[in-house]
């Protein structure tokens, strides 16, 4: 036995009469030895299925505590859980199975008429605890994932977030998963009285080794949600005593402009016992950040992690945050590389990201090159160190405009601009450009209003003193709510295609 699996039993035999998950849609409230005991029933379920060692089962379901138990149930036979967005199309689910032949999935009901008459599967669906499992088999010969060390085997697949391409597929082990909440025990100061709320999707590391798998293995309370809901956010943390979550910036700022979220915190806040939230996955603009603080008392942690890293590298520490930084190293080697000085610790040196340690990805599941440099992984993204070791985070390497020679990092633009109440969202792009390459384009989703002329003025004006001339947006197209993935990034790519023919009638200049 792994000894991440090792610590999360005895947490469970420690904790056996007291609540360890809590499921928000059905209410199902949990003990350790309640959650033990269905672990133990899927475990029975899953050998009777003839699922081995090294077999990978999808699992295609919306958030629930179920996913957690399915997930060590799996990992307690050897076998790899690979989850999975329950709104993933059946034709890329059929195709994980082509192409990689995995063993089994388990999905929702809305998956399960889909699935039922293909003839790659065959349904073999059971019972747990009175609830219904969607079980289904590959009829063809599987391939395993077989490591000789149970710490170096294979306990989950994740796909990156990425936002254009086909998403990456990356391999995890019971080592990485346990250095990693380490990594988040230590840097968030986790405490066994702490209650976690899960409202990210629990197929992103975020959910699933951040909040759930550190929670876990600490002792906490999980409290998961099926997704983040907007007017009953403030209800949950209330109900649930919750003390920590962990969001995205897209979340931040709905918490801070949606009325009703807003009027039903007034009506609960005096039982609200939030410590902090941690925001990841992309930039959070410091206007935010400071409003949310201010708006609600509760303080924002930032971080910077990825799946390939299994988790933060690093985060600002609640104690000495640098607002607009994502903080000191966190149990890794970071450093920073370009083409003129190679690889280097010295800071304000800016260049790409580069970080590697024992729980950083060497290689996908699915061979890519020129992922890395002198054996640092490449992250893709732009940034540098200031004289404290504090860790700045510019943009993404193919986001930045090149206009006229001069690189535009849009997360600077987008910062000051969303500053303003009336815009609720921004995203800079770059558009062809005959003169200068690129131009720097501003696309804007904004409140209702009768005035969009003076507003996007109010935005000139702002932009004028604060930015040097080649930064500054030379059109403004006012377009409706942009697209993301499913952890809450800007399609970009879709943006700008729906904006080259929206153009004609969006664009004031």
């Amino acid at each position: 036995m792994s000894v991440l699996l090792d610590r999360l039993n005895k947490q469970l035999e420690l904790h056996e009469n007291e609540i360890q998950l809590i499921d928000v849609k059905s209410e199902i409230k949990l003990t350790g030895k309640e959650t033990k005991e269905a672990i133990h029933l899927f475990r029975e379920q899953f050998i009777n299925q003839n699922i081995q060692r090294g077999d990978v089962v999808l699992i295609g379901l919306e958030n629930s505590i179920w996913i957690t138990i399915i997930e060590q149930a799996l990992w307690e036979i050897g076998a790899i859980a690979h989850p999975v967005a329950e709104t993933t199309g059946i034709k890329e689910i059929l195709s994980e199975f082509t192409a990689y032949r995995y063993s089994g999935a388990i999905v929702s009901d809305r998956l399960r008429m889909e699935l039922a008459n293909q003839e790659i599967l065959s349904e073999r669906s059971f019972e747990v605890l009175s609830h219904l499992v969607n079980f289904f088999s590959f009829n063809g010969t599987s391939v395993r994932k077989i490591a000789d060390d149970d710490e170096q085997q294979l306990a989950l697949i994740l796909n990156t977030s990425g936002t254009t391409g086909k998403p990456k597929r990356v391999g995890i082990t019971n080592k990485k998963i346990l250095l990693a909440t380490q990594a988040v025990t230590k840097s968030q100061n986790i405490k066994e009285s702490d209650h976690a709320l899960i409202v990210m999707p629990m197929f992103h590391i975020n959910a699933q080794i951040v909040s759930t798998v550190t929670s876990r293995i600490n002792g906490c309370q999980v409290i998961v949600a099926p997704k983040f809901s907007a007017s009953q956010f403030w209800t949950i943390v209330a109900k649930y005593q919750v003390t920590w979550l962990s969001v995205v910036p897209t979340i931040i700022n709905i918490l801070l402009k949606n009325q009703n979220s807003n009027q039903q915190y007034e009506k609960v806040k005096k039982a609200v016992h939030l410590e902090y939230v941690r925001s990841a996955s992309f930039s959070l603009p410091e206007q935010l950040l400071t409003d949310f603080e201010r708006r609600f008392n509760v303080k924002v942690q930032e971080g910077y992690g990825m799946t390939e890293s299994t988790t933060v590298v690093s985060i600002n520490p609640l104690d000495k945050p640098k607002v607009g930084s994502v903080g000191p190293v966190v149990d890794t080697d970071i450093a920073i590389h370009s083409s003129v000085y190679g690889i280097t610790y010295k800071p304000n040196q800016h260049g790409e990201i580069v970080i590697r340690g024992p729980r950083v990805l060497q290689a996908y599941l699915d061979p890519k090159d020129n992922i890395l440099v002198d054996g640092y992984f490449r992250t893709g993204d732009i940034g540098y160190f200031d004289e404290e070791g504090y860790l700045y985070v510019i943009g993404r390497i193919k986001e930045i405009i090149n206009h006229g020679g001069e690189k535009v990092a849009p997360a600077k633009v987008e910062g000051i601009i969303s500053q303003f109440q009336f815009v609720t969202e921004v995203a800079v792009i770059g558009l062809p450009d005959e003169l200068y390459g690129e131009r720097v384009v501003a696309a804007l989703h904004l409140n209702n209003s009768s005035d969009h002329n003076q507003e996007i003025d109010e935005i000139r004006g702002k932009i004028s003193k604060e930015l040097a001339k080649y930064e500054q947006p030379s059109e403004y197209l006012i377009t409706g709510a942009f697209p993301r993935n499913q952890t809450g990034k800007i399609l970009r790519a879709q943006l700008i295609e729906r904006l080259k023919g929206e153009m004609q009638h969006a664009t004031i200049k």
